[in-house]
């Protein structure tokens, strides 16, 4: 009986503990900004050479510059 009588007063103590952080706002999660993944894929003379994912615009100029530097085509699918 000691450990059910237990369990419930550390419940309740999570319960007050939880109150107290949506009171304060703590709790609430900022909502983020949707991003886009991109799947590049290099290739020579048909050939896939590579293949990478990007996860903003910097990485894909990136990826996309790589792929000119090195003579491959490239394409990029936005996911």
């Amino acid at each position: 009986m000691d450990f059910h009588n237990q369990s419930l007063n550390l419940f309740e103590s999570f319960e007050r503990f939880q109150d107290q952080l949506e009171a304060d706002n703590l709790l609430k999660l900022q909502q983020s900004e949707s991003s886009s993944r991109y799947y590049v894929e290099a290739s020579l003379n048909g050939k896939r050479e590579w293949t990478e994912w990007a996860y903003d615009e910097h990485e894909l100029d990136l990826l996309k510059q790589d792929a000119k530097d090195c003579g491959y085509s490239y394409t990029v699918e936005e996911v």
